[in-house]
């Protein structure tokens, strides 16, 4: 794609922004209805009965209800909290602090645990840069409260956090991981096992365990499990040959095989987890999966083949860089293809 290209596509997603309505009267059913999408129990949704099932179409979230989130979070900004300790608030139910009932609100202490059962939920102020929903059948706990360092551990339930801050200044642990906000919304579950699986809805995340890592952009997936770590991206709408492939390969010993039937899959779309599989799989497979990603998205200019199959990280962040824009645009476009301009809301 020239620049010129470039250009022209840029202008397309802007007028397409600009077809969106300026002004929306959102409905009073509008909060059950986007708690369903967060929680991933929307039409479509599979329930509790595994781990998360989330929407197999990213949606944006409506502008009215952003705005109204951003209100809650400013109007609790200034508010006097004891070192070492964030505010939460009891949305429903009676959740645990430590052992004690939660009454409205209160502080959640560098070392307590919060615990909800089948009924309650609460919402966690994470210092002054966002807020973790903190859905039924949770158990979480406060490991640092730093400037730098805002780090919670997930030990099993369902959250989705919302971070307004540089990169790498909030942090969620987990059995199989960490994950690492990188300017981000995502809702993250972690099962009886202490399997995980994240889904991002806005920015970036990264998995990282044993030194192992998987970037995570927006309206991607991807599953982290103890003793492997994460497994390779794959979008929230990737074709099921494909997602049934990386299971394989990733967690199941699926082999050359299993790599074979993701290639063979793989959508443009799918570029990111192709990306991923370059540096995972053995010398001998590498070639392929080059030109698989090669035939799919063809690499920048400065970024070549020798390069990428001795895996040099300057070559192959480049390589990111191009692939993660396209994953960008079909989002956006996708984005602004499912909002109903009657409503502002997704289709």
């Amino acid at each position: 794609m020239t620049e010129r290209d470039d250009d022209r596509e840029f202008r397309d997603l802007l007028a397409a922004v600009e077809r969106l309505p300026k002004s929306v009267e959102p409905p009073r059913d509008l909060w059950p209805g986007i708690e369903a999408r967060i929680a991933g129990q929307g039409e479509g949704g599979r329930g509790r009965g595994r781990i998360l099932a989330f929407p197999r179409r990213w949606a944006l979230l409506p502008l009215a209800a952003a705005a109204a989130l951003v209100l809650l979070w400013l109007g609790r900004r200034g508010t006097i909290r004891p070192a070492g300790a964030w505010e939460v608030t009891r949305l429903a139910g009676r959740p645990l602090v430590g052992e004690t009932p939660l009454d409205a609100s209160g502080a959640l202490r560098v070392g307590q645990w919060l615990e909800t059962d089948d009924s309650s939920r609460a919402v966690i102020l994470v210092a002054d840069i966002g807020h973790v929903d903190v859905k039924p059948g949770t158990r979480i706990r406060l490991v640092r409260a730093r400037a730098t360092d805002h780090r919670l551990a997930l030990a099993r339930g369902a959250i989705f956090a919302q971070v307004d801050a540089p990169p790498r200044l909030f942090f969620v642990e987990m059995p199989a991981g960490v994950a690492v906000d990188l300017g981000c919304a995502y809702a993250l579950e972690v099962d009886s096992s202490g399997t995980g699986l994240i889904h991002v809805t806005a920015g970036y995340v990264e998995l990282q365990w044993s030194g192992r890592r998987s970037i995570v952009p927006l309206g991607f997936v991807a599953r982290t499990r103890p003793g492997v770590g994460p497994g390779v991206p794959f979008t929230a709408d990737a074709p099921e040959a494909l997602r049934f492939a990386l299971e394989a390969y990733d967690f199941g010993n699926g082999g050359a095989p299993a790599v074979r039937r993701a290639l063979a899959a793989a959508r443009p779309e799918d570029a990111v987890s192709l990306w991923h599989l370059l540096s995972r799989v053995e010398p001998t497979l590498r070639v392929a999966v080059y030109e698989r990603l090669e035939a799919l998205v063809p690499p920048p200019a400065g970024v070549t083949r020798d390069g990428l199959l001795r895996l040099e990280q300057r070559q192959l962040d480049a390589y990111w860089n191009a692939i993660r824009r396209i994953a960008w645009r079909r989002i956006i476009l996708q984005g602004v293809r499912d909002i109903d301009p009657r409503t502002g809301l997704g289709r």
